[in-house]
Parts: structure tokens; C-alpha cells; sequence
């Protein structure tokens, strides 16, 4: 039983080393259409903050990740795009993350 205990005290102290360790969340670049106007402020997103996959979410350039609207259904964000934010469309299959407008 001792054995047991040591054993798994062990795995939990590496386990801890390892997460302690870990690269901090890596970012999602957007991609930006050529000639899109604006093209050039390309951003990079934390995993938290991009949209769902198949989602949208309105980007404002000038706001801090905090202060930016939540995601969602692409239909809706992008019938009035307000003016200074960006369309953020997150692929179905997730991988992709393109800036629309």
C-alpha cells in the first residue's frame, strides 16, 4: 500500500512539473483577405477569444480582448457590421480563423 502512495505522489509531483512547465497558449492568426482595406493589421488570438468553430464574432481593432462582443451566428453579425469592426469567421472544422470584413 505504501508503494502505491509513493507512486502515485511521484506522478502527481511530475505531473505538476510538466504543466508548470508547459508554453504558455500559443495564439490563432487571422487571416486577412488580400487587398482587404486594413489588411495590414493582422492580429493574433488567443484561443479563448476566437469564435466557435462554424461562429462569427465582431472584432474591434482599437479594444482590448476583454471588451469585445461574444460570438455568434454569422447570418446575424454580418447583416450590419458596425463601423471600425472587424468579421471574424471561425471554419467549421476549426483550424481556419479569416477575417470576413
Amino acid at each position: 500500500m505504501r508503494d502505491h502512495v509513493v507512486r502515485v505522489g511521484a506522478t502527481l509531483l511530475v505531473a505538476g512539473i510538466l504543466a508548470a512547465a508547459s508554453p504558455p497558449d500559443s495564439k490563432v492568426p487571422v487571416e486577412v483577405p488580400p487587398g482587404m482595406k486594413g489588411g495590414a493589421r493582422n492580429i493574433s488570438l488567443t484561443p479563448e477569444d476566437v469564435p466557435p468553430p462554424g461562429s462569427c464574432r465582431l472584432w474591434y481593432p482599437d479594444r482590448k480582448p476583454a471588451d469585445q462582443p461574444r460570438p455568434g451566428p454569422c447570418g446575424s453579425l454580418t447583416r450590419d457590421v458596425p463601423t471600425g469592426a472587424w468579421v471574424l469567421h471561425r471554419a467549421p472544422d476549426g483550424k481556419r480563423l479569416l477575417r470576413l470584413q
